[in-house]
């Protein structure tokens, strides 16, 4: 873990180790939100990898789980893989904002779908991030999903 710096950018990868909730909504390209969720996740740190399992509830009763393996690189850099993903997940963080791009295999009916998500993560607040994640396949925009992530008792990132 990095030893926090009010004056480092933003570093998700710290800010995610240990208990994060969060809320989003999935909206389909006309705008319509076509679903509801929460999250749970558990952030666990090992020397340069941080292991996030994800808990997925959606309002439909429906339930998902996923486990993220986030690898720190050189420069801002990171790398990410899950269970599902088609390739590695690429990420960087910037002043402020965190982005990650990555390709996660769907279920669409019966097959598996490779789906591209660009995320950016903002702080925004006490022991808040937002994340705006843009879904699309053949460069061709299929819709957005925003969640807040809250920290209970976390000091902003």
């Amino acid at each position: 873990m990095l030893k926090r710096n009010d004056t480092a950018p933003f570093d998700l990868l710290s800010w995610l180790e240990g208990q994060t909730h969060a809320t989003g909504v999935f909206e389909d390209r006309k705008g319509r939100v076509r679903r509801r969720f929460a999250v749970e996740l558990t952030g666990t740190p090992e020397d340069n990898t941080l292991r996030l399992h994800e808990r997925f509830v959606f309002a439909d009763g429906e339930r998902q789980e996923r486990t993220w393996v986030l690898t720190r690189g050189a420069d801002g850099a990171f790398t990410g893989r899950a269970e599902d993903s088609a390739s590695d997940a690429r990420g960087h963080f910037a002043e402020d904002v965190a982005h990650m791009s990555s390709e996660l295999n769907l279920k669409v009916g019966r097959r598996l779908v490779a789906m591209r998500f660009d995320d950016a993560f903002y702080p925004s607040g006490p022991g808040l991030v937002l994340n705006r994640s843009t879904m699309s396949k053949w460069g061709i925009r299929l819709g957005q999903i925003f969640i807040l992530f809250r920290k209970d008792g976390q000091r902003s990132p």
